[in-house]
């Protein structure tokens, strides 16, 4: 019995070892700051921030801004996981902010502090 169950222990070790990876992902797929390529995450809380846990994110070029829900209404934070586009973020004061790729945005640390309402994302990687 005991000489039966470590066969059977050590073929399923071996199979387990022999499965191939399928779809592994390109090394600049991988999430930074919890935030998957290609999107603009916002992080609602500092305490999001901290666990790397985004309350919300947009992927899709827009030709307008995309109008906030709730969990990224007033964020702490964003971050802009792609590569090769920018986004535009919208304050509620009008202005608006531009996130380069692979750039952060910390709204409590320009003075006054900013509340982001839009998030409009551009094909052009660079902030003009």
């Amino acid at each position: 019995m005991r000489k039966n169950m470590i066969a059977l222990m050590a073929t399923t070790v071996m199979a387990a070892g022999a499965a191939p990876v399928v779809g592994a992902a390109p090394a600049y797929a991988e999430s930074r700051f919890g935030c998957d390529y290609p999107r603009i995450c916002f992080y609602l809380t500092s305490a999001d921030w901290l666990a790397r846990k985004p309350t919300s994110a947009f992927r899709d070029i827009t030709q307008d801004f995309q109008k906030l829900g709730p969990r990224a209404r007033g964020a702490y934070a964003a971050y802009n996981s792609r590569i090769d586009d920018s986004a535009w973020l919208e304050m509620s004061d009008g202005s608006q902010t531009c996130l380069a790729p692979a750039d952060t945005w910390f709204f409590d640390q320009v003075s006054p502090p900013q509340r982001v309402i839009g998030v409009q994302i551009t094909d052009q990687n660079e902030c003009f």
